[in-house]
C-alpha cells in the first residue's frame, strides 16, 4: 500500500450499540470485553469473532455497525459482550468500536507531520499479531469544513543485532490539520505485528504534549 496515514474523522468514530440490550442477570449478562478481529457476513452486520486470546466467539444476533461498509470483511475493533451461561462461545453483541489499523508504507511518505498526541497505553496483544495503543488526540468543530486528522507510522531505519535479530525504529506520524484543540477524544490503534521476525525489537518515536516519548516492545514467538 503507497498511503501511510489513516485519515480519520476522529469525531465520528463512535461505537456502534444492539438497540435490544437488556441489563440484569439473564441469559446474557456476563459483560466483557475484548480485542477481536471481527467478521461482517453483510455490509454494516457483524456475525462472529476471534479476541486475542483466540477465543471463537459466534454472535447470537447479527450486531449492526455502520463503519463495517463491506461484507466478507474482517475488522479490527473493541468488542464488548455477553456470553452465555451455557456456551462461552455463543455471545451477545452489546457494541462495538473500530480500532484503526496503522500499517507499513512500501515507500517514504510525502508528509511526515508528527503534531503532538497523548499516549494512554501500549501493549502487545496475548497473540503477538498486534501491537496496540491507546491514544487521546485534541478534536473540535470550526463549522467551516469537514477537516480530517491524520495517523500513520513510518520506519526510518532497520539496526541488525548481534544475536540475528533486527532492531526496527518507527515513528507515529500525526497531522492535526488544522482541526481545533478543544477537547481530547479516546481511541485505539493496531499495528500488525507481521511486519516483523520473532526475537526483533520495535522502537517507537512518539511526539507528545509531555515531549518525545520512546517505547520498545519485543517481538515473540
Amino acid at each position: 500500500m503507497a498511503a501511510v496515514l489513516v485519515v480519520v474523522a476522529l469525531m465520528l468514530l463512535a461505537s456502534c450499540e444492539s438497540e435490544d440490550y437488556e441489563t440484569g442477570d439473564g441469559d446474557y449478562s456476563y459483560l466483557r470485553a475484548d480485542f477481536v478481529e471481527t467478521h461482517a457476513k453483510e455490509e454494516k452486520l457483524l456475525d462472529r469473532a476471534v479476541t486475542d486470546d483466540g477465543d471463537e466467539l459466534i454472535f447470537q444476533e447479527p450486531l449492526s455497525c455502520s463503519w463495517a461498509t463491506t461484507a466478507d470483511s474482517t475488522y479490527r475493533a473493541l468488542l464488548y459482550y455477553n456470553i452465555g451461561k451455557s456456551d462461552p462461545r455463543s455471545v451477545k453483541g452489546v457494541s462495538a468500536s473500530q480500532v484503526l489499523v496503522l500499517r507499513l508504507p512500501q515507500k517514504r511518505p510525502e508528509s511526515t507531520s508528527c503534531d503532538p498526541l497523548r499516549v494512554e497505553s501500549a501493549w502487545l496483544s496475548p497473540n503477538n499479531k498486534y501491537l496496540n495503543m491507546g491514544l487521546y488526540v485534541m478534536v473540535g468543530k470550526t463549522g467551516e469544513d469537514d477537516r480530517k486528522q491524520s495517523l500513520g507510522i513510518m520506519r526510518d531505519t532497520i539496526v541488525p543485532l548481534d544475536n540475528g535479530a533486527r532492531l526496527h525504529q518507527l515513528r507515529l506520524l500525526h497531522a492535526q490539520n488544522g482541526v481545533p484543540e478543544n477537547y481530547s477524544t479516546k481511541i485505539y490503534v493496531s499495528i500488525p505485528m507481521d511486519y516483523f521476525s520473532p526475537g526483533d525489537s520495535v522502537h517507537f518515536d512518539i511526539n507528545t504534549y509531555d515531549g518525545p516519548m520512546e517505547r520498545t516492545f519485543q517481538v515473540g514467538d
